[in-house]
């Protein structure tokens, strides 16, 4: 088995796990430095964007693979599509990724599509601005779906309407080192994702890519001594 499908088969036991645990995504990586970081952090999901020059973090096929061959195995390689034909995606994810993850337009048949013709697996990103939406994502035939403000914008969308989400979700959308403590401790998210978040400049910066994943092990390392301690009062109260 080679290192991108051990990759493949962690991030099937990543989602496996449910949200015992925050999974952090560090997304749209398109330098080797960036890569470097990543190895050195060890993020549980990493992402590039494919294809999509309207993004300056997007990546063509070419750079795709020489990052990916750069990534530590233990880091799950997402790809980050934008209403992409389904071969292209699919022999992308044949050859390159770990999972994928579909940030245009494509609904549930395209999905019941690419899931014949793939084998790892699939997140949707749904834009949440109505209660529609929060319907989209639990209707969703994704794997897991994530829940953005927008394509890539940077910003936070009206968390209140998280309350409807009925599945598992990764949490995307204006989040930084600074706030994402806050983000898990309110919504349990199965994961966090952050890009415009971790930049200065447009850049990845590796400072900043440091703080977010040490600020989500940091807050679980939190949660799980707040459960023990309650847990032991409990335990002590009925002793």
């Amino acid at each position: 088995m080679n290192n991108r499908r051990m990759s493949a088969v962690r991030m099937r036991e990543l989602l496996d796990e449910g949200s015992e645990r925050t999974h952090v995504k560090l997304c749209g990586m398109f330098r080797e430095q960036d890569i470097d970081v990543v190895n050195e952090v060890l993020p549980d999901l990493c992402g590039f964007i494919v294809d999509y020059p309207s993004s300056h973090r997007h990546v063509d096929r070419d750079r795709l693979q020489r990052l990916v061959d750069r990534l530590d195995p233990r880091v799950p390689a997402v790809g980050v599509f934008v209403d992409e034909p389904l071969g292209l995606v699919s022999e992308l994810a044949d050859t390159v990724l770990d999972m994928v993850q579909l940030h245009g337009n494509e609904g549930n048949p395209y999905i019941v599509f690419l899931r014949e013709l793939v084998d790892i697996p699939i997140c949707q990103a749904i834009r949440v601005r109505t209660p529609d939406d929060v319907r989209r994502a639990n209707e969703s035939k994704a794997d897991i779906v994530l829940l953005d403000g927008g394509a890539g914008s940077g910003k936070a969308f009206d968390w209140s309407l998280i309350q409807g989400v009925e599945r598992p979700f990764i949490l995307a959308g204006g989040l930084d080192p600074q706030n994402v403590g806050e983000a898990i401790d309110r919504f349990h998210p199965w994961g966090v994702d952050m890009s415009s978040g971790i930049e200065t400049d447009r850049l990845k910066d590796p400072g900043k890519m440091r703080a977010a994943v040490a600020a989500v092990r940091g807050r679980d390392e939190q949660l799980r001594d707040l459960s023990g301690s309650v847990r032991d009062s409990r335990g002590a109260v009925h002793s």
